[in-house]
Order: structure tokens, then C-alpha cells, then sequence
């Protein structure tokens, strides 16, 4: 099967692709590839994700949103998409203060890219920071 960004318009020559259901099949995929390129929401029109290698998506790991009230942030695993995202901030009354312009764009590849340097800075927020620990999380703090 080749695999396409999401306009269609752009494939991936990656010699494998790989959606790994847990941290435990990535860590194990990390460690056995010899040459291996994350991708996100394919949201690109370009090849800069592609390798000769192997492809992977963390589209298929579980979903976590862990809120911490007193330290003020929001953990997300880094398969998870802005519209995911928003809904779960939403249901507790949190929200971020930028968004990326489309809901299937992927929140560490938003952050890893700077997606949206220009609404970042004209808001009166400072930009999300991100951390990551290997293919498990992404952090923002606002």
C-alpha cells in the first residue's frame, strides 16, 4: 500500500510503514530500525517525511490528555490531533490560546514544526512549549 499525504497529491517511498498501538511497540521499532522518520497528519506537500526506511505514525497509540490543575499544563500522547484535543480541554473548561487551522493536525507536529509562528506572535500569550520523551508524550504549558 503506499501511503499519501493528506491531500492525495504526495507519496512516501519508505521501504515500511508502521502505526504501533503502544509505547512498548515503538520502543521496540526504535530499537530495531536502523533508519527511521517520524510522520505526523501529513499535512505536508512535500517528501521532507519520507525515508528509504521506515515510516511511523503515532496515530494508533492510545490517548492521553492528562490535566494538572496546579502546575497549570496538559500532557498529550504525540499522536494526538488539535480537534482531539480541544474537545478534551473544552469538556473541562480549559482551551488553548492558539489553535492549529485545521483539527487533524497533529499537536507534536504543530509544535516540532511551528505551524503557526504568526498567531503566536500577535497573541498576547507566549507560544506553547513543548517537551517530548521519546514517541510517549508531548507537554504544553501555557
Amino acid at each position: 500500500m503506499v501511503e499519501r499525504n493528506w491531500a492525495g497529491n504526495v507519496s512516501y517511498g519508505a521501504a515500511r510503514h508502521h502505526e504501533p498501538t503502544s509505547v512498548a511497540d515503538v520502543q521496540a521499532l526504535v530499537a530495531a530500525s536502523t533508519k527511521l522518520r517520524a510522520v505526523g497528519s501529513r499535512h505536508s506537500f512535500n517528501t521532507i517525511t519520507d525515508t528509504d526506511g521506515d515510516l511511523v505514525s503515532l496515530a494508533s497509540l492510545p490517548r492521553v490528555v492528562e490535566l494538572d490543575p496546579q502546575a497549570r499544563t496538559v500532557t498529550v500522547d504525540g499522536g494526538v490531533k488539535y480537534g482531539e484535543l480541544a474537545t478534551q480541554l473544552n469538556d473541562n473548561g480549559w482551551a488553548l490560546a492558539n489553535l492549529a487551522s485545521l483539527p487533524h493536525i497533529s499537536v507534536a507536529g504543530a509544535c516540532a514544526t511551528a505551524t503557526w509562528p504568526q498567531r503566536c506572535r500577535q497573541s498576547r500569550w507566549s507560544p506553547h512549549r513543548a517537551t517530548s520523551s521519546m514517541f510517549h508524550a508531548t507537554t504544553i504549558r501555557s
